[in-house]
């Protein structure tokens, strides 16, 4: 092996060979990904072609060299869970390897699964390092318009500025993204439009891409432009994807018994050849459970008799991850029949002798397909397709010819497909009697797409502002998320004591989040659970800072839920089980995570992060010191131009803990000179004015002594509870006096006494002033706060401003969490 920092062949087959495995060359089209000067925006290869060492193989290479054309973070996007879990470790495996080969270069770089319910600082406190985000569209596309799913609000800006700048965005099986592939095409355009630091590329990908999808309004423009990568003659002479594409699958029509769960578990049984993997693909969650339900049945007297498996998108993460040693199984080795939905009709790596799948659009087919025989090493495989699939609820069995229907019968048999989709694939299947990619190359197709839901610039710019309602879910994104009826929900169960879950309750964590459809847990909620109580679930409101009761009308998606236990509606093998005699559900217990939720008036940063006493020169001295190591980490994202203001603001974004309402806090249970300004503490308790913002104090300051808008913003958006708009929480304690001002708890007239914030720097007496949080010009002429930062939001771009934002915050993170200057009085000590 010749240098691998020299020879991408080499480094390709550094990150990808298996170990006691056939070294892996890269195909010509991956080769020419990686090594091309000019970035593709296109990636039409056919299933089985190896896109995600493709894109892996390419970002890597190109960080390699210190390649400017991709951002320090690949982004990458997919359209299901199991896509998700298993390109991730795809991705360990390859930094695993570089590790060995480059120790220092990529010593830092983590491949992460970013879900909800995740803890972690290993990316969003570290934006000069390079990361592999790896989630689903809810996910990040969520996150990329500032409303970020199962996240918590006082978060949404610092993973929108981070996902939006320095970073390289992979979509892949982009038929399946429904109106989220519309936003992605937007979002591209408006990068383009309004700035950022660094490169924010796209990438679009599938083996049945039209560019004529992303001809979106603003961004249609530049979809002719796109360059395209294709596989070249190279590539289809290789023999490994020679076999693959030409690889035996016999196609034909399902019996019309199929269509109902019962008779499709009979044909089944009857067509699966013992020793062997069959894959049978239906279109909905409920026909899924039905049918693996009915083959339980077939097979409940035979003594010798496959694996069953069910796997669709309402599992918990605890027990997907059982779901591996399925896609690590190869063809023949297991005598096994997976029942599936949509999961895994792309990407996953998963083989069968016997395919059976519902009718589905053409395009979603032709992944399917792939799904059977897929490295071409069975001399005989099969594939039936089901005409017009039921399940129990949808009805009686209809006629072969159903294109006389209309409305809601038609809709119901389509679900969750366009009925004019189904035809045109039924259409093409009628020409067809193999499944093999050299075949499917041969149909002409086209599948239109029109999305209900256009993403537009002022959607973005009202997304930008979280302030209207700290609880969450004030502006609805799931229609560009995801669009149709597809709205889901993110529910855990836990076992606690009493009529509420405690407010302490230890946050909810990934492994425990099962996908619910909204309307699926509405009615659910109306039921009794497994003890005879009514149902309910609970949320946790960020104002209150509680877990409360949700009603059946308040629930939007993206929430994430708390059920308990004795709620049932969950099985470890069936998933998501709203119907059936409720029973209890065995929890998914929290590990490593003694935090609860964040509140409106928690300090994770002041009283939680570490046990330690810190004084506020320190402090702030550290967080300085943290912002000049970022900004001189990101040199190359030319931040000259605002480095002086984000260096003052992080300096002075504790100056407001100098308040008297803060220090008392701070002091509470400590033996401590009250004379000494503290900015971290050991003490719990909390403030006596609730709702207290000491970020505000120090933003009314800084304004005061003439800083500019810039520093503002960031002094008061670093916890993320304070940014555009300034107004008071409904249960404010007020100023006796009823002519003073007074929100986030902080009063008109307030005094913040003299201050050191550490290097030199002395701050004098400052009586605060809230005069800004009123519309319209002051009577001195003074632009209101929200004049002043709306200004500066369109001035910089809502992306680049946001980056800023994330800078300052990652500075104050990582000075609380490695403190240097400790407290060192002997009493306390």
């Amino acid at each position: 092996m010749s240098d691998p920092n020299s020879n991408y062949d080499d480094f390709f087959a550094l990150a990808f060979t298996e170990e006691g495995k056939e070294r892996q060359q890269p195909f010509d089209y991956q080769r020419r990904l990686a090594l091309d000067a000019d970035l593709y925006s296109l990636v039409n290869v056919p299933t089985g072609a190896g896109k995600t060492n493709a894109i892996l193989g390419a970002w890597l290479w190109r960080r390699l060299r210190n390649s400017e054309s991709v951002g320090r973070r690949l982004v990458y996007c997919l359209p299901m869970r199991t896509l998700v879990e298993q390109t991730h470790r795809v991705a360990e495996k390859a930094i695993k390897n570089l590790k060995q080969a480059f120790p220092d270069r990529f010593k830092d770089l983590e491949a992460l699964v970013l879900m909800g319910g995740d803890v972690t600082d290993k990316w969003d406190s570290w934006p000069e390092r390079e990361c592999i985000l790896i989630g689903t569209q809810d996910m990040l596309l969520s996150r990329a318009l500032n409303r970020g799913y199962a996240l918590s609000p006082f978060k949404w800006p610092l993973h929108f500025g981070l996902l939006n700048n320095d970073c390289l965005w992979v979509f892949d099986e982009v038929q399946l993204m429904g109106d989220g592939l519309a936003t992605t095409a937007q979002l591209s355009c408006f990068r383009d439009r309004f700035q950022t630091f660094g490169s924010a590329h796209s990438i679009w990908m599938s083996a049945t891409l039209d560019r004529e999808w992303l001809k979106m309004v603003d961004f249609k423009a530049q979809v002719d432009g796109l360059r395209e990568l294709t596989l070249s003659e190279a590539d289809r002479s290789t023999p490994v994807l020679a076999q693959r594409f030409s690889a035996v699958k016999r196609l034909q029509a399902a019996p019309t018994a199929c269509r109902l769960p019962q008779g499709l578990a009979a044909f089944v049984k009857a067509n699966h050849q013992t020793g062997t993997p069959t894959l049978v693909v239906v279109n909905r969650v409920a026909r899924a459970r039905e049918t693996f339900s009915a083959l339980q049945k077939e097979f409940a007297r035979d003594a010798d008799k496959p694996e069953l498996k069910l796997i669709h998108s309402r599992f918990r993460p605890e027990e997907r991850k059982q779901w591996k040693q399925l896609f690590d199984i190869k063809t023949g080795e297991q005598d096994r029949i997976i029942v599936a939905t949509q999961v895994i009709e792309a990407g996953v790596d998963i083989s069968s002798r016997l395919l059976v799948t519902d009718l589905a659009p053409y395009a979603s087919l032709v992944q399917r397909f792939g799904r059977c025989n897929r490295e071409g090493k069975d001399p005989e495989a099969f594939v039936y397709w089901v005409d017009l699939p039921l399940d129990k609820k949808s009805g009686k069995l209809a006629s072969k010819d159903e294109a006389g229907l209309e409305g809601k019968d038609q809709k119901s048999i389509a679900m969750p497909y366009e009925w004019e989709g189904l035809k045109t694939a039924r259409t093409q299947l009628e020409q067809l009697q193999s499944a093999a990619s050299t075949d499917l190359e041969k149909i002409n197709h086209h599948d239109p797409f029109t999305p209900a839901h256009v993403l537009r610039h002022r959607d973005l710019l009202d997304l930008f502002d979280t302030t209207p309602d700290l609880s969450g879910y004030d502006l609805d994104v799931s229609r560009f998320v995801r669009g149709a009826d597809e709205k889901d929900v993110s529910v855990a169960w836990r076992n606690f004591e009493g009529d509420k879950p405690p407010a302490k309750l230890p946050r909810l964590i990934r492994d425990e989040l099962c996908s619910v459809p909204i309307g699926e847990i509405k009615n659910f909620l109306e039921g009794n659970g497994a003890n005879g109580e009514a149902r309910k679930a609970w949320r946790w409101d960020s104002v209150t800072s509680e877990w409360r009761v949700i009603k059946a009308g308040e629930i939007f998606p993206g929430m994430a839920l708390l059920l308990h236990a004795n709620c049932g509606g969950y099985d470890v093998q069936l998933g998501w089980s709203p119907q059936g005699k409720p029973r209890i559900v065995p929890p998914v217990e929290p590990k490593d995570v003694t935090e609860p939720e964040e509140g409106q008036d928690d300090e994770p940063l002041t009283f939680h992060w570490k046990n330690y006493l810190q004084t506020l020169p320190a402090h702030s001295r550290e967080a300085k010191a943290q912002a000049e190591r970022i900004i001189e980490a990101l040199s190359n994202l030319d931040l000259n131009e605002w480095c002086n203001d984000l260096i003052f603001a992080t300096q002075h974004h504790d100056w407001g803990k100098c308040h008297p309402v803060f220090q008392e806090t701070l002091h509470k249970g400590i033996k401590v000179d009250a004379a000494v300004m503290l900015a971290k503490s050991t003490g719990k308790a909390r403030h006596s004015r609730p709702r207290f913002r000491h970020e505000l104090a120090s933003a009314l300051a800084l304004r005061q002594t003439g800083a500019t808008d810039l520093i503002l913003y960031l002094a008061a958006c670093h916890h993320g509870k304070v940014r555009l708009s300034i107004r008071a929480l409904p249960d404010e304690r007020k100023p006796k006096d009823q002519n003073l001002k007074f929100a986030r708890g902080v009063w008109d007239d307030d005094l913040l006494p003299v201050a050191d914030l550490g290097d030199g720097v002395q701050k004098a007496e400052v009586k605060l002033d809230l005069e800004p949080m009123l519309l319209g010009m002051s009577a001195t002429g003074d632009r209101s706060w929200l004049s002043r930062m709306l200004e500066l939001r369109d001035r910089l771009g809502v992306f680049r401003l946001a980056f800023l934002e994330c800078l300052i915050r990652a500075a104050d993170v990582r000075a609380s969490a490695n403190p240097q200057d400790f407290w060192t009085d002997q009493e306390e000590q």
